[in-house]
């Protein structure tokens, strides 16, 4: 039997999770998940780890209930070691975290709470609006719009009404009218000040003010996660409001992407205020050769190297030995090496020692560091580890360069393209102000996950092969930065998005105040 992790995802931006909760996900073997936790959140979990999406958006029904939720959690536990759920915000705050821990103690399942931030903690605090200020508000309530219809909790919602201090109200998007005349009715001030925080800490976080009579017509519709905040240090928002400032606020980006670790590109624009979307989503499988990694090492008689090209291609070694019943001491005394910067974050995510990290991906260099590393590379044994298909022309260039490699694919990608009708109908809807290739197999992976990109699209990409690559591919014609590199990409995109001009909504296209003329 496992282990169970009721995990806080925290209020939404990935940062804001825990490092136990990270690290859980690292490891984990099952998530089982809420519908609302974001994508970002989702990739820093174990490339091969079983992903389940138990929840539901408002105004969806829930294709499994909270019963059969518990007992898929027992069930799972019981057959894999590390089995995490995952819930937004903290599992014990309106989160029913409380009846799923019941749940594994009374049909004997271990299990641990990791708390989360709450979203009426993180969502507030990236709005300006502090919970307490000692010359506003001592005291702070917490409360659900999804209550019960009874007597009793008619008369917690007039105690309600009557209170001071700081009210906050969870999941209270979709019911903000009702929310709000409820309280006037059961005696709150209509002019007591109110806000409604729509998409807390996320980029396209929406904040909107207004006394209590007023909130409901002025929030107009909400389609994200929202808290409903009533009382007097609204007010301090006007002072203290922080996340919407950055260069890039209210703007959508999509990166395409071809693998599934999070980039530094995404990670720059994110810090910048935009929202940013991957697409598509890419997947880490299992691949054949995975079974073979065990006789491999075991012929490399502790005495070889071992080198990793991505990070799905080291978590695919790891499970691969642990299928054999192996751990990190079968490899002791071989070389390890990592290609790329994800490899090497991977490798010390597992508490591996790179003996030779390497950041460059081309043969030619690679070769050269191994060289330098090893004194030389002839009849040097070198087992290549990938998570791509087909040959590698890094296992070619090592073998022209006198070495004896083996090559074994432990992982294979797959497209997923779920996310395209959304991502089409922001672009259809002029939401969608530019698209980011980062590599000719990036804007590969877009075409494959079947998106069509307008014509008048803003398109980035990273240089001119990437640009000529997605020229052939039918994309529009690609705007390339000056200079090389990532800074000088999101340089020039944030030149580009905050030139004064305006997007048409029709295709998406930039025009710039020249076009305009």
């Amino acid at each position: 039997m496992g282990t169970a992790y009721l995990v806080g995802a925290g209020p939404g931006d990935p940062k804001l999770i825990t490092r136990r909760g990270a690290e859980l996900l690292r490891r984990a073997d099952v998530v089982l998940h809420d519908a609302l936790v974001g994508q970002g959140l989702l990739e820093l979990a174990n490339p091969a780890a079983e992903m389940i999406d138990v929840g539901r958006r408002a105004g969806e029904s829930r294709w499994l209930n909270q019963g059969r939720i518990n007992r898929l959690l027992v069930t799972l536990t019981r057959k894999h070691a590390i089995v995490v759920r995952l819930k937004g915000g903290d599992p014990l705050v309106f989160g029913r975290g409380g009846e799923e821990a019941l749940a594994l103690v009374n049909a004997g399942v271990p299990f641990e709470v990791v708390p989360g931030v709450t979203a009426g903690v993180g969502a507030l605090a990236s709005a300006g609006i502090p919970l307490t200020h000692r010359r506003l508000s001592t005291s702070v309530v917490f409360v659900t719009a999804h209550d019960r219809e009874d007597l009793e909790s008619e008369q917690e919602w007039r105690h309600l009404a009557g209170l001071g201090g700081t009210v906050v109200i969870y999941m209270g998007g979709g019911r903000i009218r009702e929310v709000t005349e409820r309280l006037i009715r059961l005696g709150r001030s209509p002019d007591t000040l109110a806000a409604v925080v729509e998409s807390g800490t996320l980029p396209n976080q929406r904040v909107v003010e207004a006394k209590l009579g007023e909130l409901a017509e002025r929030a107009g519709v909400i389609t994200g996660p929202a808290l409903i905040v009533i009382g007097e240090v609204t007010r301090l928002r006007g002072q203290l409001a922080w996340l919407e400032s950055g260069p890039l606020t209210g703007r959508s980006v999509l990166v395409a992407r071809a693998r599934s670790q999070r980039s530094r590109i995404v990670h720059l624009l994110s810090e910048l205020g935009a929202s940013v979307i991957q697409f598509p989503t890419i997947r880490s499988l299992p691949a054949p050769d995975a079974v073979l990694v065990p006789a491999a090492v075991q012929g490399l008689a502790g005495n070889g190297v071992i080198v990793f090209t991505g990070a799905a291609a080291v978590s695919g070694f790891l499970q691969a030995l642990a299928q054999e019943g192996l751990d990190a001491r079968a490899i002791a005394g071989l070389s390890l090496v990592a290609v790329g910067r994800e490899t090497i974050a991977a490798l010390r995510r597992a508490r591996l020692k790179c003996d030779l990290p390497i950041r460059s991906y081309l043969p030619i260099q690679v070769a050269a560091a191994l060289r330098r590393g090893r004194g030389h590379l002839e009849a040097q044994p070198i087992l290549l580890i990938r998570d791509g298909g087909g040959r590698s022309a890094l296992g070619d260039g090592l073998e022209a360069a006198g070495a004896r490699v083996t090559q074994l694919q432990v992982a294979t990608r797959t497209v997923d393209s779920r996310g395209r009708k959304n991502v089409e109908r922001m672009m259809a809807a002029g939401q969608l102000d530019a698209i980011v290739l980062p590599s000719s197999s990036a804007a590969e992976a877009l075409v494959a996950g079947g998106l069509v990109v307008p014509s008048g699209a803003l398109v980035m990409a990273m240089g001119p092969t990437t640009a000529a690559a997605a020229e052939r591919l039918g994309l529009p014609a690609a705007a390339i930065p000056d200079a090389s590199g990532v800074d000088a990409l999101v340089e020039e995109l944030v030149a580009r998005l905050t030139t004064p001009g305006t997007i048409d909504p029709s295709v998406g296209t930039w025009l710039t105040s020249a076009s305009l003329d």
